[in-house]
């Protein structure tokens, strides 16, 4: 026992000797450190139009340039087939990347490596890649030769005016345009159409190509023989309703066509965008299918269903329970400051859905413009809203509106009692507030054709902004958005900076697009 005593104090002894020997024989240098600079925390980019440019400030404590000490990668953090796949896209200190990736989310890694140590200095960012076209105004018209053409005011970062989208899609020479409108909703069920007269087709949203199959038809299911002529969309309901791109139904979806057909659908219910049978049809005679002007009546803020108008009985027709009843109803009328069905010789000369949400319409009021055979024009407000809609005035338009039944566009206020309309290339406004109906004229405003007239229930409605569309052979197209000033005693139209834009198409509408 006392030789394993005296065996373990000669072993630590031993020890102790041994470091003592050692002390001071060692050499310390100072690790080569960085600081990396000049990443930002994200990119807002274009896919097909931007380089991604990054020039990092690279900060080291030992070699102040680059020696080439160092070696670098990019890495791009990308979802492929529901796996999380990193693909290198850089291998130099500075990265510029022509950005060629679908719409989305993407990280973004920055290595920088000391050779001699090994140490791994790291930045990372977020790229949020959108199309050129993800967001801004949807500009449908006609170009020199007659001919449909669309462009878009591209409004990513700033506003690019976007030209010649129509001819160089694919398509065929389209005329008589009509709309160019996205539809909002989930990413599955999007889609951008592009309405005309003579055909009507949806667009890649990254791309806006196009071939002739990108048709109604294709994304139709029905048992019925109808002329496949007649089966172009000219109206979409829901329309987008905010800024962002919110849409008044996440589940329902409405179309009329040509042919004056109503298709409603469910696209969260059947899988996709897609339409059964026509409903524009009573449950008393299901084989008769009644022709439906072209406009679908709904509230702006929530649609559950749809009201339309029956060009041949002269009468608005309802329609609930989108995706599961398969015909429409009549309305019925029980008094009330206007006819759901018309009286002989009264018919439909223009409707409009709003913002307005007087007497409890939350959601936004619906107007009709109706004509009598003696001239005289009526206004309909409305509250097109389930199963029983609610009426909320009529009036009559005094003989002060000037040109009032020779109109070639109508706006609607959501805000004031007033309608513009255009008429001989003049522009007016008619206040129809009940005993105090007032006609303003602008003769100010251009001597142009005026092409288009169009309230904003899309990006701002609070704002009650007017979009005016004027049109000369030697300036070609101007659209310019106003203010509708809050003074009731008159009607103001305030010019708004930076919102003119000039060289454009003949301009028949605007939508606003907000994603892709």
């Amino acid at each position: 026992m006392k030789l394993l005593i005296y065996s373990i104090a000669v072993l630590s002894l031993m020890a102790i000797s041994s470091c003592s020997k050692d002390l001071g024989n060692y050499e310390y240098s100072d690790i080569n450190e960085l600081t990396i600079l000049g990443v930002e925390s994200e990119y807002i980019l274009r896919t097909g139009i931007d380089t991604l440019h990054i020039h990092p400030d690279i900060d080291a404590t030992i070699h102040d340039e680059d020696t080439g000490d160092y070696s670098y990668l990019w890495i791009l953090e990308l979802e492929r087939e529901e796996k999380t796949v990193r693909d290198t896209i850089g291998r130099e200190r500075n990265l510029d990347y022509a950005v060629r990736l679908e719409p989305g989310e993407f990280n973004l890694y920055y290595r920088a490596l000391d050779k001699q140590t090994g140490v791994t200095w790291i930045a990372n960012t977020r790229l949020i890649v959108s199309t050129a076209y993800s967001k801004g105004l949807l500009i449908i018209g006609e170009d020199e030769q007659g001919f449909a053409e669309a462009e878009m005011l591209a409004m990513l970062t700033d506003t690019v005016h976007i030209r010649r989208i129509l001819s160089t899609s694919g398509l065929p020479p389209l005329k008589d345009p009509i709309s160019l409108v996205h539809t909002g909703g989930g990413a599955n069920y999007r889609k951008l159409w592009a309405f005309t007269k003579s055909g009507s087709y949806y667009l890649d949203r990254s791309t806006l190509t196009a071939t002739a199959n990108n048709n109604f038809s294709r994304i139709l299911y029905i048992s019925e023989d109808i002329d496949p002529e007649t089966l172009n969309p000219v109206v979409l309901a829901p329309q987008i309703r905010t800024a962002a791109g919110a849409i008044g139904s996440s589940v329902y979806r409405a179309m009329v066509t040509t042919g004056g057909d109503v298709f409603a659908g469910a696209p969260v219910l059947s899988g996709g965008d897609f339409f059964n049978n026509p409903i524009n049809r009573l449950a008393s005679a299901p084989q008769v299918r009644i022709p439906a002007a072209p406009y679908l009546l709904y509230p702006i803020g929530s649609m559950n269903s749809i009201m339309w108008y029956d060009t041949q009985n002269q009468r608005f027709l309802n329609y609930t329970g989108i995706a599961i009843a398969t015909s429409s109803t009549v309305l019925p009328d029980d008094g009330g400051p206007f006819p759901w069905n018309q009286p002989a010789g009264r018919t439909l000369v223009y409707a409009e859905n709003t913002r307005n949400n007087d007497d409890g319409s939350t959601h936004g009021n619906s107007f009709a413009i109706m004509k009598d055979t003696d001239n005289t024009h009526h206004v309909y407000k409305f509250y097109a809203n389930g199963t029983n809609p609610g009426k909320r005035a009529a009036y009559t338009i005094k003989p002060i509106a000037t040109d009032f039944d020779k109109a070639d566009f109508y706006a609607f206020s959501s805000n004031r009692t007033v309608i513009f309309y255009s008429a001989n290339n003049k522009l007016y406004a008619y206040d129809y507030n009940p005993g105090f109906e007032k006609i303003y004229s602008y003769p100010e405003l251009s001597t142009d054709e005026i092409t288009m007239l169009k309230f904003d229930t899309q990006i701002d409605h609070l704002a009650n902004s007017l979009y005016i569309a004027t049109y000369n052979s030697e300036t070609k197209g101007t659209l310019r958005r106003f203010l509708v000033g809050s003074d009731p005693n008159i009607v103001e139209l305030l010019p708004q900076e930076n919102s003119t834009w000039t060289d454009m198409i003949k301009v028949k509408d605007i939508n606003w697009r907000a994603v892709n």
